[in-house]
Formats: structure tokens, C-alpha cells, sequence
């Protein structure tokens, strides 16, 4: 067995280099300016913004503008970082994790392995040319396959499909989405919404169908020719990038004793059902709420940072905006957008809805038995929404909100 540290210095273990596992490093470090901090890392790159690897479609990958931070950093914040490898079990009972054949006790646990794309079982996707995207080498291989292709199809249709799809026009090459559901962001959107933002997409022409599924892909010698759809419609495709979703890594926790949904059950300080393991980011839920986003990963990790570190942290759940900028638009949306009155019987609410299709701009205001709950924005109008949080739960009334908006 190998321990990281000597002494009687806490010892803390991170596994995953995302914003999950690295706010968890930055918290812990905080809280404990003795501890001995390891992050396990899969990937062999220092940690980077992921959520930037769209810019890179169509162009040389710069590693030095997406990493978060550098070797010094993890130096000087006496934080080791071990690249290349991969957890492949936890024995929570001797408290100790193994990698590549080694083991590594810990006092705390920290677990933020992130999620990985999901392909469904499509025929055919073993073809050249069929892509995930989701890293750095991702990136790497579409970009060698849209060398000289004429015709992308993109499944999935959304944040990163829609900015892949995006990135891939703007190169030139014919550009089809395909998303499942009945229409483009129907967690985000309504009807109104939606349809105006995929008229916006199909004015960059970008072809669009929504409500229709994959079967499969065709090929000729080994690389991609064609999408067969479930009606039997072949699309010809000279590269395929699929974004339907991403699983969580869940793998390492089981047989442990550590409750799994389909995530990682923690409650708000970040525990997992087994003591002095963590979880945080993509592959936790939060008292049954799991969000998917940056920003969250980063809180979350945090506080399980924090508290694996001898803190007391609470994470606290509050709404935060779902922002999309794309297609050059931008669309964000919070709080209660759906005025969904099931729940509360004797509530009145009151709708405010612009729209102007010229200029491909929405706004919806829902207010609720005289407060303002919730908002839709696509557009101009996303320029006030800062604002407009801050007006959540307020008597804020529509002419002032609209004054903000519209001037």
C-alpha cells in the first residue's frame, strides 16, 4: 500500500481533475493548509474548460488558452496531481482506493468523476468519422475529419449540439440537426420560443428536424457516407458528431456501500451515504436534483472540498439561469417559465409575451398571484437578465420590468 503523505497530516483524495475535483483541491487547501491533497486524473492534461472545446471546431487547438491552471499552480498550492490514472476501486471499509495496481489510503474522499457522452447503439458507429465530443482528443479527430468534408450531420440538438452544429457551419460545409424531441429545447422553451429559435437556426442555414430518430449510419470502405433515419431516410454525411447526452461515472462507487440513483446520492454538505466520502459536479445528485452545469460543479465542489477537509459547508440550491449562446442569439431562461398551475390550485398567474420575428427576439414574464416568478428571453432582451434575477420573487410589476428590456 502506498500513502500519499507522512505524518499525522490529513490525507485527502480527489478523484477527477474537472470543476468539481479542482474546486474540491482549491477548498481543501483552504480549509487545511496542512493537508496532503492528491487529485486522480484519467485524462493526461492538466485541467481545462471543457465547456470552451466548441471554439475549436474548424481551428488549431490552443491546450495553453483552455487549461485552468498550470503546474506551478498545483506546486505551489502543494497539490499533486497524478495524470493518466485511472480509479478502478474503492475499498471504503479499509478506506482506500486502487490505480493501476497500487493502493492509496485516504482520511477523505472525494469523488468528482464527471459524466462521459453516450452513444446510443447505433449501427454502424464504429465507422471513421463518427464522433463524440466531449475532450480535448475529440476535438483533435473531428477537426481532421471535416479536412475536407461537404456535409456534417449533428444528433442531438442541445447546447452542444447546437454549437457544434454552429461552429461546423461557419466552416462552410452543409450543416443537418437532428433532435429527438418534438422541437428544439423544450426544457427551456415553450411553443413561442422555440419556434422562433429554430427559425433562427435555419437562418444561418442549418437544416433542422426535429421529432425524428436515428437507426444508424452507412458507409463506404470503413468511413461514414450516410445517416439512416428510422424512417429509412438517408442523409449523406461526411462526418457525424453525436450529443445526446452524457451518463455518469458511477463505476467506482459500486459494491461500496455508497447509495446510487442513477447518480451519486449526497445530501447539501456534499456526503455520500458512506462516511468521509464525497461527491460533487456530474455524477452526483443533490437530495434527488441534479443540474448538469459548470458553475454547480464548481459550488458543489467546494463545499465537498471543504468538508472533506474538516469544514462545515452547506451547498445551498438556488436557481441558477439556463444560458445559451449560440447561433449568434443568445436564450436565457429561470425560474417558473412553464406557469404550471397544477401545484398550486388557487394560483392566479399572468403571462407578459413579446415577440418580434424580424429580429428573432422573445421575452415571456410569468408572474404569480401578483409576484414575478420567472422569465424567457431570447435575443436582445438577455442583455437585462441579471437584472431581472435579482427581481425574482419581488411585486416587481410588467411595466417596469419591460421599461428594463425594452427602454
Amino acid at each position: 500500500m502506498s500513502n500519499i503523505n507522512s505524518g499525522g497530516s490529513r490525507r485527502i483524495l480527489i478523484v477527477g481533475n474537472g470543476a468539481a475535483g479542482l474546486a474540491a483541491a482549491k477548498a481543501a487547501r483552504a480549509q487545511d493548509p496542512e493537508a496532503m491533497i492528491t487529485i486522480f486524473a484519467e485524462d493526461n492534461r492538466l485541467p481545462y474548460y471543457r465547456l470552451r472545446l466548441c471554439e475549436y471546431i474548424g481551428r488549431n487547438l490552443n491546450f495553453d488558452e483552455l487549461k485552468i491552471s498550470s503546474e506551478e499552480w498545483f506546486a505551489k498550492n502543494r497539490i499533486q496531481l497524478e495524470l493518466s490514472s485511472k480509479v478502478t476501486a474503492i475499498d471504503s471499509e479499509a478506506k482506500e482506493i486502487i490505480t493501476s495496481g497500487r493502493e492509496y489510503s485516504y482520511d477523505s474522499l472525494v469523488l468528482a468523476t464527471g459524466s462521459t457522452p453516450i452513444m446510443p447503439p447505433f449501427k454502424g458507429k464504429e465507422l471513421a468519422s463518427v464522433h463524440t465530443l466531449w475532450t480535448v482528443a475529440d476535438i483533435i479527430d473531428i477537426n481532421k475529419s471535416l479536412q475536407n468534408a461537404k456535409r456534417a450531420v449533428v444528433i442531438g440538438g442541445g447546447l452542444l449540439g447546437l454549437e457544434t452544429a454552429h461552429k461546423i457551419s461557419e466552416m462552410g460545409i452543409d450543416v443537418t440537426l437532428i433532435e429527438g424531441m418534438p422541437r428544439l429545447l423544450p426544457k427551456q422553451l415553450d411553443e413561442e420560443g422555440s419556434k422562433l429559435f429554430r427559425d433562427k437556426v435555419q437562418s444561418l442555414d442549418i437544416s433542422v428536424f426535429c421529432g425524428m430518430s436515428v437507426s444508424g449510419f452507412e458507409g463506404n470502405n470503413g468511413h461514414v457516407s450516410h445517416v439512416r433515419m428510422a424512417d429509412d431516410t438517408l442523409l449523406e454525411a461526411d462526418a457525424v458528431i453525436v450529443t445526446v447526452g452524457v451518463a455518469p461515472n458511477t463505476a467506482i462507487a459500486q459494491n461500496t456501500g455508497i447509495e446510487i440513483s442513477r447518480f451519486l446520492t449526497v445530501n447539501e454538505k456534499m456526503e455520500t451515504s458512506v462516511r468521509d466520502v464525497y461527491a460533487a459536479g456530474d455524477v452526483a445528485s443533490v437530495n434527488g436534483r441534479w443540474f448538469g452545469q459548470w458553475q454547480v460543479a464548481g459550488k458543489q465542489g467546494q463545499v465537498a472540498g471543504t468538508n472533506a477537509a474538516g469544514g462545515n459547508a452547506i451547498y445551498e440550491l438556488v436557481d441558477i439561469p439556463y444560458i445559451l449562446a449560440t447561433m449568434g442569439t443568445r436564450v436565457v431562461c429561470s425560474g417558473d417559465t412553464a406557469a404550471n398551475q397544477s401545484g398550486e390550485a388557487e394560483a392566479i398567474y399572468d403571462i407578459d409575451q413579446r415577440l418580434d420575428n424580424e429580429k428573432y427576439n422573445y421575452s415571456k414574464l410569468v408572474f404569480r398571484n401578483g409576484l414575478f416568478v420567472g422569465y424567457m428571453l431570447i435575443g436582445d432582451p438577455t442583455k437585462a437578465f441579471s437584472k431581472l434575477q435579482s427581481m425574482i420573487n419581488t411585486n416587481a410589476d410588467k411595466e417596469s420590468i419591460n421599461k428594463i428590456l425594452y427602454g
